[in-house]
């Protein structure tokens, strides 16, 4: 029996080590596991994180850049710029996993409200959330859905998720323009967001030729 302590070869039924005199009998205290409240994203996650920050970096640019040249600075980017990063929180954090679920619910959920609060903020009035925040809220629930039963389901995976996503970020930013429209103007004219739009939808053809790309490739091998 080896010691536990200073590794000295005992006879088998020895109680204490002839060498340091440490008991062999005594069972080792198991090690403290240190509960972490962070923990490190996994590479699947961070590779997705990495694509949609790439996706929405672009049209957030897009729309300040716009807002400088054409609008004098007139803030409206704020909104759109806004937007895309609670679609960030919402979309990137919950599959980088650093954080429990119901933490990371919690995130999403204070993403949401200080949102709406900044809304409100400039607006000063609740009459716009009838009208803008509630559709757009529906809109989310309904996309989110359709992603956890198709996800569920394994119908939509690796590429095939991400043009999904882009389709519906580019359908919500649609509709924010739309709704935020018939609340100032009372008429739909769509113009900042199908430039994002197409962006976007550009983007799915891009992923959906390199998933034809890659099975081809992988056929080939075969």
């Amino acid at each position: 029996m080896q010691c536990p302590k200073c590794n000295t070869v005992n006879p088998d039924n020895a109680k204490f080590c002839n060498s340091c005199g440490a008991s062999l009998t005594a069972s080792p205290k198991p090690k403290n596991k240190s509960l972490t409240f962070f923990k490190g994203p996994t590479d699947g996650g961070k590779g997705y994180a990495a694509v949609m920050t790439a996706l929405m970096v672009f049209p957030a640019t897009l729309c300040v850049a716009i807002d400088l040249v054409f609008h004098k600075n007139d803030g409206w980017c704020t909104y759109v710029v806004g937007a895309i990063i609670v679609a960030w929180i919402i979309s990137v954090f919950p599959a980088l996993r650093i954080t429990p679920a119901p933490i990371t619910a919690l995130i999403c959920l204070f993403s949401v409200l200080s949102y709406v609060a900044y809304i409100i903020g400039r607006v000063g009035e609740i009459q716009w959330f009838y009208k803008v925040g509630l559709p757009l809220f529906i809109l989310a629930a309904i996309f989110i859905s359709v992603d956890a039963t198709l996800i569920g389901a394994g119908k939509f995976k690796g590429l095939h998720m991400l043009s999904l996503i882009s389709v519906e970020i580019a359908i919500f930013l649609v509709a924010i323009e739309a709704t935020a429209d018939m609340l100032v103007f009372n008429e739909i004219t769509i113009r900042w967001s199908a430039i994002v739009a197409c962006f976007f939808i550009s983007a799915v053809a891009l992923f959906e030729a390199i998933h034809y790309v890659l099975k081809l490739m992988k056929k080939n091998k075969k």
